[in-house]
């Protein structure tokens, strides 16, 4: 299985070797893929260092309309063309944990079409949230899935794991939704295509 890891990034300078180094140990063979926004603090020089050594480490650079929607639809269809299997989506501050990856790309290889890295499972979570953030989060999100009928419980997690044939389909490139609406649109549109397994 051909994996892409992609990380939408904007002023992640100081966490760009952490990240590397920690989606490097959980899935060696993956190629990782850095969608910058021209980030002022060099974001992109410091990553485009690591892939003048690193053949598996890609700089897409961005100009234009910023933000993470834009980030990712663009991200997900440069990379998707390249024909990968599976298209890894997580956020580049070091709040995901890359060790859960392998998990999710055996959901992938089990028939699911899209597998997201829930905070409500055991063994999930967030860092440095205040608990009345951390109830909000939970509460919203319950409330989203219920009224949508996305059928997960964490709408709005950006740990993600895609199959590369959902991301071909071009559902998701025709989102239209901005910021982090963006990642329960995408739930939204698949579920309405009735033939998507999303875990």
């Amino acid at each position: 299985m051909r994996v892409a890891v992609m990380t939408p990034t904007y002023n992640e300078r100081d966490n760009v070797d952490a990240f590397l180094a920690r989606v490097q140990a959980a899935v060696p063979t993956a190629d990782i893929f850095f969608v910058d926004d021209n980030s002022p603090d060099g974001t992109g020089a410091r990553v485009a260092e690591h892939a003048t050594r690193q053949p598996t480490v890609h700089l897409i650079s961005r100009v234009g309309e910023r933000g993470y929607a834009a980030a990712s639809r663009d991200g997900l269809a440069t990379i998707a063309a390249q024909g990968f299997d599976a298209i890894i989506t997580i956020d580049c501050d070091l709040s995901h944990d890359p060790n859960v990856i392998p998990n999710m790309l055996k959901q992938l290889a089990e028939g699911a079409d899209v597998v997201v890295g829930s905070r409500y499972v055991a063994g999930g979570g967030v860092r440095n949230w205040p608990l009345s953030r951390r109830l909000l989060s939970r509460w919203g999100n319950a409330y989203t899935a219920l009224m949508l009928g996305v059928g997960v419980n964490d709408c709005t997690s950006g740990f993600r794991a895609y199959s590369g044939e959902v991301i071909r389909a071009g559902t998701i490139a025709t989102t239209t939704s901005n910021g982090y609406a963006f990642l329960t649109e995408v739930l939204f549109r698949l579920r309405q295509r009735g033939d998507c397994r999303i875990v």
